[in-house]
């Protein structure tokens, strides 16, 4: 029987098991990583996160990626919001940008971590934005994007 097992994450977006469920004896309260509480559901509608997938005869292994949203209700999970409200407060420290540059930028970063259709035009206003916020602002991004966009979306915007 194929299945997929639940994942354990910290609300800060570190995984601490895929396999919570068929392996119990790795589930942590809190995460040994930050110190922040763990979680199995979704803080939207209680759904479990999806985890590792079982497939009986095989034993596989592969690199879990934690969603960012909810498959059930399509909340964004805490630690998406948590990355996507840092952000939103780097741009507001930008003293480069006007107060409706900043408005367009962060609706750029919504869709780009959403990966909405309007993704393409999104990356665009990013770049654009990050390079006239300023160097801090830049990095700071970068360093917030690294977890919550994929790689294409990464390679588009910062090219490596």
């Amino acid at each position: 029987m194929n299945y997929y097992d639940v994942a354990q994450i910290c609300l800060n977006g570190h995984v601490v098991t895929s396999m919570a469920q068929s392996s119990p004896n790795f589930q942590q309260k809190f995460c040994n990583e930050c110190g922040e509480k763990t979680t199995m559901t979704c803080q939207s509608c209680d759904t479990a996160i999806k985890g590792f997938y079982h497939v009986t005869g095989v034993i596989g292994f592969y690199d879990y990626e934690k969603p960012k949203f909810c498959e059930n209700c399509g909340s964004a999970y805490t630690w998406t919001e948590r990355q996507q409200n840092a952000a939103n407060e780097l741009i507001d420290f930008s003293e480069k940008l006007s107060e409706t540059e900043k408005e367009d930028f962060k609706a750029s970063v919504n869709a780009v971590i959403r990966n909405s259709a309007n993704s393409n035009v999104a990356q665009l206003k990013f770049k654009k934005y990050i390079s006239s916020a300023g160097s801090e602002i830049a990095k700071g991004m970068r360093d917030i994007f690294v977890d919550v966009v994929s790689e294409s979306v990464r390679k588009s915007i910062w090219g490596n």
